[in-house]
Parts: structure tokens; C-alpha cells; sequence
């Protein structure tokens, strides 16, 4: 956690005043070229890889990269990727989406595990036990 603080105050020192100056020059004219969906793996940094500046592009991240079929989430109004696609397609006109995987995605691996029955089971009953868990912790605090 003290790399992460220090790499906050280093930007607020170093890199703030040319982001700020950045920022300001999209604020009001945002041009994104494309909705970019990928993991949240601490791995994967998707303006480093692209080569890509503030406001070229919206970046959605989740576990796995998933886009969840919209019929399936009908009752739920809080669905960010949606939201997403809304406000970059609809909204901002624009036209391009791209999905980005990568190898060993945890959340793939545990999605293709999942088709084993008795892993999924104990996976399920294993969560059970923690959320009950919880539950007496909170109460008793």
C-alpha cells in the first residue's frame, strides 16, 4: 500500500499539471474512437499496450472481459457495460468496440472449471460457509 501512496503523491507532483492540461483539452470536445472492454487484471493496462491518451478511447474493465448479454439482465438498472455502450455508441457515435482477452485470466479459468459439477458445488458451498461466516461477524460487531 505505501507504493501506491508514494505513486500517488509522485503524479500529484510530477505528472499532475501536464494530465490536468490534457484533461482540459478533451473536457468539452471528447473524441473517443473506440469502447475498449477488457480485464481487470492488474496486468493488463490498456492505454499502455494501445499507445493511446486521455480521451481516445472508453475503457471498461471486469473480471474476464464479460459483456453480458443485455435479455438475461432485464430487471437490472446497474449494469455498467450496458451503460457503456450507451454512452459510447449511442451518445458519442462511436462505432468501434473491442474486446480484450488475455492468456490465464483467472476469471475464464474458474467460468471453464465450473463445468464440473462436483467443483462447482464445492466452490458453492465453500462461498455459503464464508457469507455465513460474515454474517456472524457483522452481528457480533
Amino acid at each position: 500500500m505505501d507504493r501506491i501512496i508514494k505513486g500517488i503523491m509522485k503524479y500529484r507532483n510530477c505528472h499532475r499539471e501536464g494530465m490536468v492540461k490534457q484533461f482540459q483539452q478533451v473536457r468539452d470536445h471528447p473524441e473517443p474512437k473506440a469502447v475498449f472492454f477488457t480485464c481487470m487484471d492488474s496486468r493488463m493496462i490498456p492505454t499502455r499496450f494501445t499507445e493511446t491518451n486521455v480521451g481516445d478511447m472508453f475503457v471498461v474493465r471486469n473480471a474476464g472481459n464479460v459483456i453480458p448479454h443485455s435479455q438475461h439482465f432485464v430487471d437490472e438498472l446497474t449494469m455498467c457495460e450496458p451503460a457503456a455502450l450507451e454512452l459510447g455508441c449511442v451518445v458519442n457515435d462511436i462505432r468501434h468496440i473491442i474486446v480484450c482477452g488475455h492468456s490465464d485470466c483467472k476469471a475464464m479459468n474458474l467460468l471453464y472449471a465450473l463445468r464440473d459439477e462436483e467443483f462447482a458445488s464445492k466452490l458453492l458451498g465453500e462461498q455459503e460457509d464464508i457469507a455465513v461466516e460474515s454474517v456472524v461477524v457483522r452481528t457480533r460487531q
